[in-house]
């Protein structure tokens, strides 16, 4: 019971501290695959964010992609990187 109470009460102190390692949902990869219907708004993490070259061409800003936001419904549905620039 004690460990149960442990796994618990780790996983909400991530959740509310904002780690990733409380989201199971996160991927290295864009959603794809028919195993999980998404809806519009539902947000996949990156497993691990990355710094990424230009926001666009000829822009010189670069940006950190943190996940994925689903924009048309379905299994996969259609996903769109989630973006913050960084840099100039």
């Amino acid at each position: 019971m004690q460990d149960i109470v442990r796994a618990i009460t780790s996983q909400v102190n991530h959740l509310s501290e904002g780690k990733l390692s409380a989201r199971y949902q996160a991927q290295s990869t864009v959603p794809s695959g028919s195993a999980v219907a998404y809806a519009v708004g539902d947000i996949t993490w990156a497993t691990s964010p990355t710094v990424i070259g230009s926001i666009a061409p000829g822009v010189a800003a670069s940006y950190v992609r943190i996940g994925w936001i689903c924009t048309a419904a379905g299994k996969p549905g259609t996903h769109q990187e989630l973006r913050i620039a960084v840099g100039t």
